[in-house]
């Protein structure tokens, strides 16, 4: 089905529902959210932002500088996937995705902000071509370290625990498009062999059958099919993302 474009704010968030998320059924930032109201079992309602052709109300109402992910939550707006993700650990019931420990809890902060600065950056420069000489051997060495974090908790994940925790649902958006980027752009492909990371690749399968995962996982061809044609032209075509048969609904402005 085609993307479905919606030009109008939408209604207030109904009553009964405890989240309202403004998303993007492709941004890696928005699916960290998706993914710890998937775990928690929380009734969400998604509005998805198209993240070129921005909606006006959108920007003068919920996030002037418009990215996603921005969470509602009893009239509160907050946004920032981070900040967003902790929130929603904090308030709604359920086990925490952190480590009860402080110190455990910090070792796993320090992986994710650390991803930040040492993964994200470097894989965007790669994939756009505009990486300078340090960032495939930072992107190497922080892969490496997960590789090792993994193989510490006896290949199960990076929490430590049987099942994923923060961090690997925080991480985990990017490693759910690596086989795409890894088509697309060799020199990434090259730097990632799936013999160099046999644990890595092992805790990627075991994520991809986790059931909050699953509820937002899209196949390597869409991620490839948006990639492509958005380096292509430009465009974003939504559509990719239509998990459904039924269409992805997009808010968005009249160009």
């Amino acid at each position: 089905m085609p993307q479905i474009d919606v030009f109008t704010e939408p209604p207030p968030k109904p009553a009964d529902v405890p989240l309202r998320i403004y998303s993007n059924p492709i941004c890696p930032y928005a699916q960290r959210v998706r993914l710890i109201a998937a775990a928690k079992k929380i009734r969400t309602e998604e509005i998805n932002i198209h993240l070129k052709v921005k909606p006006e109300w959108y920007l003068e109402k919920i996030n002037a500088v418009g990215k996603v992910p921005v969470i509602e939550h009893e009239g509160r707006v907050i946004r920032e996937s981070l900040i967003a993700f902790d929130y929603i650990d904090e308030v709604f019931p359920g086990k925490s995705l952190w480590p009860t420990d402080p110190y455990h809890k910090a070792l796993g902060k320090l992986v994710v902000n650390d991803f930040g600065t040492e993964f994200t950056g470097n894989y965007y420069k790669l994939a756009y071509g505009k990486g300078d000489e340090n960032a495939a051997p930072a992107m190497v060495k922080y892969v490496q370290r997960l590789e090792g974090i993994v193989k510490a908790h006896e290949g199960g994940f990076l929490s430590g625990e049987d099942a994923p925790g923060a961090v690997d649902f925080l991480l985990w958006p990017w490693f759910e498009r690596l086989g795409a980027t890894k088509k697309l752009k060799p020199e990434i492909a090259a730097l990632f062999p799936d013999d160099k990371f046999p644990v890595l690749y092992a805790w990627i399968s075991r994520m991809r059958e986790n059931s909050a995962v699953k509820e937002s996982l899209l196949p390597d061809e869409a991620h490839e099919g948006f990639i492509k044609e958005a380096g292509d032209t430009g465009k974003h075509d939504y559509s990719y993302a239509d998990r459904t048969g039924q269409g992805v609904t997009i808010y968005t402005r009249k160009e």
